[in-house]
């Protein structure tokens, strides 16, 4: 099933930086980076970020 989000200007933008920084770092064209592997990536930063600060 897929669902249609609505992404606004910033988080467009947000997307483009963090899927080119993931596509230098994993040595692939930005075409394989998926905005749903970003926002996966994303997640599970937030998660190590909070995990270490507790």
């Amino acid at each position: 099933m897929s669902v249609g989000v609505y992404l606004d200007r910033e988080a467009r933008e947000i997307i483009q930086t963090v899927r080119e920084k993931l596509a230098r770092q994993l040595g692939v064209s930005e075409k394989h980076i998926s905005a749903s592997m970003v926002v996966k990536y994303l997640y599970s930063q937030s998660r190590l970020k909070m995990e270490n600060s507790s």
